[in-house]
């Protein structure tokens, strides 16, 4: 075996070794602090992620979205910063910035179409 292979070898598993501890950590400092199964971190964290879009954040992350999107577009396509297959990179983050940008707003969009849809005074 190459002395490259063993260093990739070795990166590899401390890298996994690295983030078993990283995770192991976590959940033993939120048991500790909250008293809760470490399996309840997950679920808080999927509660935050998806819940209801307000206003204020829809269009802050639509601004940043939008701002990378077209920065990488001016870095790919008239920028002289980058050349040849370095065009790649800023290519690689406007898509990823549009297809974020689509995912965010079709979200926007169906959350208000949820909204429009609830009838409004008492049920009888």
């Amino acid at each position: 075996m190459s002395y490259e292979t063993k260093i990739l070898i070795l990166i590899f598993t401390g890298a996994v070794l690295l983030a078993a501890i990283f995770l192991y950590i976590q959940d033993l400092l939120y048991v500790r602090v909250t008293g809760r199964p470490a399996s309840e971190r997950v679920r808080e964290w999927k509660a935050r992620r998806y819940r209801p879009l307000t206003r204020p954040r829809y269009i802050a992350s639509s601004l940043f979205l939008a701002l990378v999107t077209l920065l990488s577009a001016y870095l790919a396509g008239w920028s002289e910063d980058y050349k040849g297959w370095s065009r790649l990179y800023p290519l690689a983050r406007m898509i990823t910035g549009a297809f974020l940008l689509y995912y965010l707003r079709k979200r926007w969009r169906k959350q208000q179409s949820d909204l429009g849809d609830q009838l409004s005074g008492e049920a009888r």
